[in-house]
């Protein structure tokens, strides 16, 4: 089988979660508050909902994650669910599975352009659990400017970067899906109340170019 060509700088990660269904992935990014530190110890250390998810849906929603990339310092990101139709037509065509979530990192306040879609990912059912395809369409924000001026400080968990950058990271996170989410998401069946324990579909359908999100 041919390997899979992606436009010049994606970065694609995929991956099988054993015991996780495509509802528990629904609920999850608009509920990471309730276990973000969970999904990947070493890594995230804090999260909190700038914009709360709208009811019953979750584009708009935007997150600040205190966490680090393959250990490196620490810092808050700023990222918000945005309308899969914000991207360009090599995403739309990249984006096949039957769940989509897609990502855009901080809008310029200067030039006040839209978001673009920096990061997605894309899963589905299998047997036994679901797969999944992530990626990294561009870091938000734009190629770092270089490292921080002087010392980089140690990791909270005492690990160095490996080098491996995002993926490595994305790897850390998407295994640990099978080892907390039926757990959590199980616990939370018990609260009624949508503006607490929201829901949501992030299942699409394709009408020629446009992407709709189904109940």
């Amino acid at each position: 089988m041919p390997e899979e060509k992606y436009p010049e700088g994606w970065m694609v990660v995929d991956h099988i979660i054993p015991g996780v269904t495509a509802e528990m992935l629904d609920w999850w990014w608009v509920n990471m508050e309730k276990g973000y530190e969970l999904w990947c110890p070493d890594e995230h250390k804090g999260f909190k909902w700038e914009v709360m998810p709208p009811l019953g849906g979750h584009i708009g929603a935007v997150q600040i994650a205190t966490e680090s990339i393959d250990y490196s310092p620490v810092m808050d990101i700023r990222i918000e669910w945005v309308d899969p139709n914000l991207g360009t037509k090599e995403q739309k065509d990249f984006w096949t599975y039957e769940h989509l979530l897609a990502a855009a990192g901080p809008m310029d306040p200067q030039s006040g352009t839209r978001p673009s879609v920096v990061l997605s990912h894309q899963w589905e059912t299998i047997p036994g659990g679901c797969k999944m395809r992530s990626c990294m369409h561009a870091l938000p924000g734009g190629p770092p400017d270089g490292p921080p001026p002087g010392p980089i400080p140690p990791h909270p968990s005492g690990k160095k970067p490996t080098g491996g950058g995002w993926p490595v990271h994305n790897i850390a996170e998407v295994s640990t899906f099978k080892a907390f989410l039926p757990a959590l998401w199980g616990i939370w069946q018990a609260v009624s109340d949508p503006s607490i324990n929201r829901q949501c579909s992030l299942k699409i359908k394709k009408e020629g170019s446009k992407i709709i999100y189904v109940k």
